[in-house]
């Protein structure tokens, strides 16, 4: 997280400055894999080094010089089918005695979509996020009520440690419910005015984010949902500045917010 997150500030905003931080990680990745057609093929050319999400990894890469492992690029020979013995890509067959098959997720938005939430109108969450999602504080949306999507878009736990940050989404939720305990509060939902705010202000701090180009989950692009919109999902105006935000709702009486 330090390389990524606690560097020099101009890495994820200014081209420059991280096309020679992209380079820098390059030259690691050659370091340590010893043969360099697998360590260009394990260097990414398509984004630069931030603007997705960076892998955590222990010896990932030394695991390319052992003599039972090899990469196959499956964007240049594409996986056609599975076979009874393995599977075929475009230009060879393998035959395997186990297969993981790892296609990918739909990050954040994805786990709220296979639920059928329905609004006060009836209308779905995911048709009500369709063209991109609209939050209050990414833990309310306006037209649901009693409905907190905790670590959900527009949420700064989305861009951070999330079982560390998703402390402050349970703690500000449970003090809200401490709130409205024996005051006779059935019914809160975020307003209209305060979501639209909202929203625009995470789009405003991801504006400058070289991030925010990048096709990624961050932006909601993904090849296995060619209709999805893009969008930006996580808050990145960093989490102090998030977690002084939520106080300040808290102490202004949670203001933005309908208490019936």
């Amino acid at each position: 997280f330090a390389i990524w997150l606690a560097n020099f500030r101009d890495v994820p905003l200014d081209p420059a400055a991280n096309a020679l931080m992209s380079e820098f990680m390059a030259g690691k990745i050659r370091a340590r894999v010893k043969d360099p057609a697998t360590a260009e093929a394990l260097t990414p050319r398509d984004h630069g080094f931030g603007t997705r999400r960076v892998p955590m990894e222990t010896h990932y890469y030394e695991v390319y010089n052992q003599p039972n492992v090899r990469l196959v690029d499956v964007r240049r020979s594409p996986v056609e089918r599975v076979t009874p013995s393995g599977l075929e890509t475009r230009d060879e067959a393998f035959d395997l005695d186990l297969l993981v098959w790892a296609t990918g997720f739909d990050a954040v938005t994805g786990a709220f979509d296979r639920i059928d939430i329905r609004g006060e109108s009836g209308e779905a969450l995911r048709d009500a996020w369709s063209d991109g999602p609209r939050t209050y504080l990414g833990l309310a949306v306006a037209g649901f009520p009693n409905l907190f999507t905790l670590v959900g878009p527009h949420n700064a736990a989305t861009f951070c440690n999330i079982p560390r940050c998703i402390e402050q989404n349970v703690d500000w939720v449970t003090n809200l419910m401490a709130h409205v305990h024996g005051r006779g509060v059935h019914r809160i939902e975020a307003s209209e005015t305060a979501q639209d705010e909202w929203t625009r202000h995470v789009y405003e701090a991801a504006a400058g984010l070289l991030m925010a180009k990048t096709d990624s989950w961050f932006t909601g692009v993904n090849q296995n949902l060619p209709e999805k919109k893009r969008t930006f999902y996580a808050y990145a105006g960093g989490h102090p500045a998030y977690r002084e935000r939520c106080d300040e709702v808290a102490a202004a009486g949670y203001a933005g917010f309908t208490l019936v």
